[in-house]
C-alpha cells in the first residue's frame, strides 16, 4: 500500500532542492526548462517535463524596411536592423492515477503550478513599509534532446512572451472525465494542455564570416545534424568552402565568399 504522506513529503524535498518534475518516467527524453532568475532553497530551480504530442516550431524573423535609394531607382533598398529567434513549444502533460499513480497525477499538478510562477520576477524585501523591489526579470534555459539547446549539453537562453496553461476533458466528455485523484484524495486535472512562446538570446554571432557560419562553420545550428563543428581543415570549423584542401577550396553557395566569387566572375 502506497503511504501517500511519506510521497508527498517527497515530492516537496525534491523541490525544496530545486527539482520539479511532472512524474518522468525515466525512458522518455524530458523537456528541461530552468528558470535562472530565481533560486529555490540556493538551489536552482530546474523543471522536468515528459511532453506528450509535442510540436515545436522554431521561427527566425528578420527585420528588413524599405528606402528610397534616390533619384533614378526604382525600388527601394532593404536596411537590415536585426533577426531574432522565436520557439513555440505545445504539448501536453498527461498522468493518470491509475498507469501512473497518484503522486504522478499530483507532481503533475505542481509542475503545472511552477510553470505559471516562474514567469513572474524574482524580488527584493526591502524590509521597510512592507515594500519590495524587483531583483531580476524572468529569463530561462530550455533544453529538449538535439531540438533545443546549443548542443554542448546546454539548453537555450532567453524569455518567455507568452504561457498558456489548460485542461481539456478526454473524449468530448464532461470536465469530470479529465479529473484524477491525487495524494490526499483531491480531484485534480489529469492533463494539462500546454503553449509557450520563447524569445531566444543569442548567446554567440550568428551569421556568416567569409564562408563560415558563425566563425566555426558550425553544422550543429539550430539543429543537431550529429556532425563535428570541427572535423575537416577545409569543411566545418576550417577555412569554409567543401572538403578540398587548403587553398583549393570552392565558396559556400549564397554566403559572402560565395556572392564575391559570383561577382567577380560575372565583372571578368
Amino acid at each position: 500500500m502506497v503511504d501517500f504522506l511519506k510521497t508527498g513529503q517527497q515530492i516537496v524535498t525534491a523541490i525544496n532542492q530545486g527539482i520539479v518534475n511532472s512524474g518522468l518516467d525515466g525512458n522518455v527524453e524530458p523537456l528541461e526548462i530552468e528558470a535562472i532568475h530565481t533560486k529555490i532553497n540556493q538551489s536552482k530551480l530546474l523543471i522536468l517535463i515528459e511532453p506528450a504530442d509535442l510540436n515545436i516550431s522554431d521561427n527566425v524573423n528578420i527585420s528588413m524596411s524599405a528606402a528610397s535609394a534616390g533619384y533614378g531607382r526604382m525600388d527601394p533598398v532593404g536596411n537590415y536592423s536585426g533577426t531574432t529567434r522565436n520557439i513555440s513549444i505545445n504539448f501536453k502533460m498527461i498522468k493518470s492515477e491509475v498507469l501512473n499513480g497518484r503522486e504522478a497525477v499530483t507532481n503533475n499538478t505542481v509542475t503545472a503550478n511552477l510553470l505559471k510562477q516562474s514567469v513572474y520576477p524574482s524580488y527584493i524585501d526591502t524590509g521597510t513599509q512592507n515594500t519590495s523591489v524587483i531583483k531580476n526579470p524572468p529569463y530561462f534555459r530550455i533544453k529538449y534532446g538535439d531540438l533545443i539547446g546549443d548542443f554542448r549539453g546546454n539548453g537555450l537562453t532567453g524569455f518567455i512572451t507568452s504561457l498558456r496553461v489548460t485542461n481539456s476533458p478526454y473524449g468530448g466528455g464532461g470536465i469530470g472525465d479529465n479529473l484524477g485523484l491525487g495524494i490526499g484524495g483531491q480531484r485534480i486535472p489529469i492533463e494539462y494542455g500546454v503553449e509557450i512562446d520563447f524569445s531566444v538570446l543569442h548567446e554567440h554571432e550568428v551569421g556568416w564570416y567569409d564562408g563560415k557560419f558563425a566563425k566555426d562553420g558550425r553544422l550543429n545550428w539550430p539543429f543537431n545534424s550529429g556532425i563535428s563543428d570541427n572535423n575537416t581543415a577545409g569543411g566545418p570549423g576550417g577555412v569554409g568552402g567543401n572538403n578540398a584542401p587548403v587553398g583549393e577550396e570552392t565558396a559556400i553557395p549564397g554566403s559572402p565568399a560565395g556572392v564575391s566569387a559570383e561577382t567577380i566572375t560575372q565583372l571578368n
